[in-house]
């Protein structure tokens, strides 16, 4: 027993230290901003800074002028920017709401092992049940950005341990205040962190409830003075929270402005409502698309085998799932019960949000808001059947197979995540400069044809410049040619790479040698292709100039609109058409 105790210790230890290598090197790759809603999370955090709590009523978007969105409860951003306060890192808030997220993600992985070996016993199941998170590319990302979602993980895994414990680990003895405080905990976290946080929650409570009648009938009875308090205290602290907020704001859930939802209808009343089948196609792709890779406003490098790999593991979880609700159906059968009873809770909540985004789309057109991180208060659900499964069977092979394809999965985790941090050329440049944002193309770059984007210059010199260029999913042949050109129009440095190494939508090399330059100073990269055809070519994606919607105009609603990369423009064929295209500028 105490080695397999040991066992599951280094089991924890391992997957938190692969976890921050991940967690790393995202965070370390991508600038705070880039990953989903951070400019809003950080605006709410900058009120923090300035006046101890989110402006609901006039608080801005980060580096912007239009107001915040975002209508989440202030948990997340009162800890960041008095922790940012207390250690002398106003400067820095960013860095210490992504920390912050690394330590709640260790405490995530470390929570979910421990409670997965308790109700199994096993050193297996508990390895393969925590390396499932660490598998799926948003848990880790969204754990190195500025998100709220990862402390509304971190409530429901309170709440999910905590339910295990008063009704499997524990259910032959009086309720343990431990456990009680844990689902108080939990609760109270994700209340105040996150509207679906605080649905997932109540989806459990009722289901276990339910499905579990007679036992919770027998813990009420057996709660103890003290138990009842920590109850209605913490029930006290979410009431008194959200009627505050009701009498200060007018509302629970309160914003400055609207939605992206609003904006979407504001700019387009009619756009055209999708029938109930085509919603559902729709919400199911894009829950299933956004649970095997990672994004944001930016080009994410990835792989192919990895999002395989993880649609294997999603397959097999489906089976488990199904196989925990089969087994459960048998009146001998308890090792499932409140596994199986967590389960139904997923789908619970999983219809009501379906008709919530459904009814938002009806009333205003918009199809965005299918994204699987809303889920996330469920994923240690998915590694509790994987454990429960793995510890029940008795087949070797069926183990192995599993066993293989999480190991898979995680070593191909580690591609998108450090692809990028771990480049050389990241490690041997002093300033690195990125307009990574693309939404167009200007077609093929045909002989006479040429795109230039204007630069300004960060160093004296110029290692090498990576550009985001579209292949059309072909293998193009020949010659193409990067040259820099300084203010005068002369050539002071060019590359030429051949088309048959370049990938479709990915970044392309091109060596510049160090040219000298002279800091702050304007130059040109032009892209050129004297052999192309339409049938023969490559583009360069790029951002289109932003302009605001005469509605939003001068106003402080709406999204934003500016510069992606304030320095420079994009021409094409000579004429400026505003905006920019993708690349990095590599500096020595």
């Amino acid at each position: 027993m105490i080695k397999q105790k040991l066992s599951v210790v280094l089991i924890v230890i391992a997957l938190c230290l692969f976890y921050l290598m991940l967690g790393i090197g995202y965070s370390q790759s991508y600038n705070p901003g880039f990953f989903p809603d951070e400019f809003a999370h950080m605006g709410y955090i900058v009120d923090v800074l300035k006046n101890n709590f989110p402006d609901y009523r006039e608080g801005l978007i980060f580096s912007s002028n239009k107001l915040n969105y975002l209508n989440h409860p202030a948990l997340y951003y009162v800890i960041v920017g008095e922790l940012a306060k207390l250690l002398d890192l106003q400067d820095a808030f960013a860095n210490v709401g992504r920390y912050v997220n690394m330590l709640i993600s260790v405490i995530i992985i470390a929570l979910t092992c421990r409670m997965l070996y308790q109700t199994t016993k096993s050193s297996l199941a508990t390895f393969l049940g925590g390396a499932f998170l660490l598998v799926i590319p948003m848990f880790v990302l969204l754990g190195s950005a500025v998100s709220n979602d990862q402390i509304n993980t971190l409530g429901c895994t309170l709440v999910i341990y905590g339910l295990l414990g008063l009704m499997e680990i524990d259910k032959e003895k009086k309720p343990l205040t431990s456990w009680i405080l844990c689902i108080c905990a939990g609760g109270i976290i994700a209340s105040l962190t996150k509207a679906t946080g605080s649905l997932a929650i109540v989806c459990m409570l009722v289901s276990v409830a339910i499905f579990n009648f007679s036992r919770v009938i027998q813990l009420v009875k057996n709660l103890s003075v003290k138990q009842w308090l920590i109850i209605v205290a913490s029930v006290a602290i979410v009431v008194v929270y959200f009627i505050s907020v009701h009498k200060i704001y007018g509302g629970f859930y309160p914003a400055p402005q609207g939605t992206p939802a609003t904006w979407f209808f504001v700019e387009n009343p009619d756009a055209k409502r999708l029938a109930f089948s085509d919603f559902v196609g729709n919400f199911l792709n894009g829950n299933l698309v956004t649970l095997t890779i990672p994004y944001g406003h930016i080009y994410i490098a990835d792989s192919e085998s990895r999002i395989v790999v993880v649609k294997a593991i999603l397959i097999v979880l489906t089976v488990m799932a199904g196989y925990v609700s089969i087994k459960k159906s048998s009146k001998k059968e308890s090792y499932f019960v409140i596994t199986s009873s967590l389960i139904v809770a997923f789908f619970i909540f999983f219809i009501i949000y379906l008709f919530t985004i459904r009814d938002m789309h009806l009333k205003t057109g918009y199809t965005g808001a299918m994204q699987a991180r809303y889920f996330f208060g469920f994923l240690p659900v998915c590694s509790l059947v994987i454990a429960k499964v793995i510890a029940y069977l008795r087949s070797k092979i069926i183990k192995g197979v599993v066993a293989v394809l999480m190991v898979t999965g995680l070593i191909t985790a580690t591609y998108p995540a450090t692809v990028k941090f771990l480049d050389l050329r990241m490690w041997q440049s002093v300033t690195i400069v990125e307009q990574p944002l693309f939404n167009t193309s200007y077609g093929y770059l045909t002989n006479g044809r040429r795109f230039e984007q204007s630069i300004m210059a960060e160093t004296n010199s110029l290692r090498g410049v990576e550009l985001m260029l579209a292949t059309f999913a072909r293998q193009n042949h020949g010659p193409l040619t990067l040259a820099l050109l300084d203010n005068s129009g002369k050539v002071i440095a060019s590359q030429v790479v051949k088309m048959e190494t370049l990938k479709d939508n990915a970044y392309a090399w091109f060596d510049l040698d160090g040219v000298k330059i002279t800091h702050n100073q304007q130059y040109v990269l032009r892209l050129t292709c004297d052999e192309c055809t339409p049938d023969n070519a490559v583009s360069w994606w790029a951002i289109k100039q932003e302009f605001e919607a005469p509605i939003f105009l001068l106003n402080r609603f709406g999204p934003g609109a500016g510069d992606k990369y304030p320095k420079g423009t994009a021409y094409v064929d000579g004429v400026k058409v505003g905006g920019a295209y993708s690349f990095r500028l590599y500096y020595q």
